[in-house]
């Protein structure tokens, strides 16, 4: 009987030894978890935090995407306009002055031919533009005018 004690015994002893190692592991498995949760909550501060920023982010994106649109705009204008200024100063390169004054309206066909036969008729060595300004077609001011537009536009 004495052995059955001991038995008995031992079975308790390692029974409570068994219970002792589960209540450890227990214990560290829940200071893992509570470890873990801590770092769950503090990993969805950190999210939050970045969920945050990346809204501002995203505002400051769309800000720097429309102002790029606006200069991206303001340069094609801007390229258009020199393009046609271009254009313009190709066009009137090779043009008299005379000519000019007839794409802008400012005379027509027949004050040309006018001022044309005048020069012949007496023998003038005066331009068709000094001619105009003579029979008052054209006031001296504003032919001055004229010419230095003229001079801007071809580079003559």
């Amino acid at each position: 009987m004495e052995s059955m004690f001991f038995i008995v015994l031992a079975c308790g002893v390692t029974l409570i030894l068994i219970l002792l190692s589960l209540l450890k592991k227990y214990n560290e498995l829940r200071d893992i978890l509570a470890r873990l949760e801590t770092e769950n909550s503090s990993m969805e501060m950190r999210k939050s935090a970045y969920e945050s920023e990346i809204g501002l982010l995203s505002e400051r994106i769309a800000e720097y995407t429309k102002e790029y649109m606006l200069l991206e705009r303001a340069l094609a204008e801007s390229r258009q306009v020199e393009n046609e200024r271009i254009l313009e100063r190709e066009r009137y390169k090779y043009m008299s002055f005379v000519e000019y004054l007839l794409t802008k309206g400012l005379i027509n066909n027949e004050d040309v031919a006018k001022a044309e036969a005048y020069k012949k008729k007496n023998i003038s060595s005066m331009g068709v533009p000094e001619v105009l300004v003579l029979f008052n077609r054209i006031p001296a001011e504003s032919m001055k005018q004229y010419r230095e537009e003229f001079r801007a536009v071809t580079g003559q």
